[in-house]
């Protein structure tokens, strides 16, 4: 279960240069293994074979686990601020402007067009299956982008339309 923290977290210490070398450490476990599968084709005898290819394959999660005691409490605290600080910092609810409301509103709207068209009208579009997939695809990653575009706010009105008992409450003044 996730526990909303507060934004105002105090800062750890950056780790320094234990933080990097932990960091290169891990990064370099992941191209153990392909750095063992071209040097084994270097190698003729095929014990030596096995053996480097084990010893690559091995070593890996190895230096997972010692990137991880390299980096230590103070890497891990301090990463753990700066996800949260990039997450409260994303997240953060801002006042959207009626100009961005009606381009996701136009983002919300306009996927509907070539879907009706490919479902219900075929043959007003004679192009391939391909080219029918990706404007289909296209036109759900336009849909779901408009959600993001058009804010928090929205979120709101579209979890209301599945609460039952939700009311519309306008502000004076408000649509004018």
């Amino acid at each position: 279960m996730f526990i909303h923290r507060p934004t105002e977290m105090k800062a750890p210490e950056n780790p320094g240069p234990r933080f990097y070398i932990g960091l290169v450490v891990f990064i370099t476990s992941f191209f153990m293994l392909p750095a063992g599968l071209v040097l084994r084709e270097f190698i003729a005898d095929s014990f030596l074979r096995g053996f480097v290819l084990g010893v690559f394959w091995i070593s890996a999660p190895l230096m997972k686990i010692g990137s991880v005691a390299i980096l230590g409490k103070s890497s891990y605290a301090w990463i753990n601020y700066q996800i949260h600080y990039f997450y409260h910092k994303v997240t953060k609810p801002h006042q959207i402007t009626p100009l961005r409301y009606n381009i996701g509103l136009v983002m919300f709207v306009l996927p509907f067009l070539p879907n009706y068209l490919i479902s219900f009208m075929p043959h007003l579009i004679p192009i391939s299956l391909h080219i029918r997939y990706f404007i289909i695809i296209a036109s759900d990653l336009v849909f779901l982008t408009s959600l993001f575009v058009l804010g928090g706010d929205f979120w709101d009105k579209l979890r209301a339309l599945f609460i039952y008992k939700a009311k519309a409450k306008f502000e004076e003044g408000a649509g004018t």
